[in-house]
């Protein structure tokens, strides 16, 4: 598994990742969210949003991620594949492929409301960028 849930909260649900380098830490942080939501692995990918924040780390982790809960809340839309298209100084934007959400055919898990800035980590460790965020569920 790419990521792990963190465990010690007692009213939300989070998760920590682990990554080589930036780009693959915010991808890997948007389809864990969305794994937490369903099974990624069961979504098509006939669908693609491109979405962009522009705030500093680690706060963009989050707010990246609130932006593609918009579209899941707006479209029933789910993350299968991220692209990071452009990391700057105080910008993400991020090519994401999925496909809607059947609650028929797709098993739900979590209600996830937002990412929040609450023990909200980015940082790099050994080598090793590790990020954590939670969730308002």
């Amino acid at each position: 598994m790419f990521y792990e849930t963190i465990d010690d909260i007692t009213a939300d649900a989070g998760i920590r990742v682990r990554a080589k380098n930036l780009s693959e830490l915010i991808c890997k942080s948007i389809i864990a969210t969305f794994n937490e939501i369903t099974d990624v692995e069961d979504i098509d990918t006939d669908k693609e949003y491109t979405i962009e924040v522009s705030s500093p780390l680690p706060y963009a982790l989050a707010d990246i991620i609130n932006e593609a809960l918009i579209i899941h809340e707006t479209e029933n839309f789910i993350a299968k594949e991220c692209k990071v298209l452009e990391l700057v100084e105080n910008k993400i934007k991020v090519l994401l492929k999925g496909g809607r959400f059947d609650p028929e055919r797709h098993k739900s898990k979590l209600v996830i409301k937002a990412a929040t800035y609450h023990r909200l980590k980015v940082e790099k460790i050994n080598g090793e960028y590790i990020g954590e965020v939670i969730f308002d569920i």
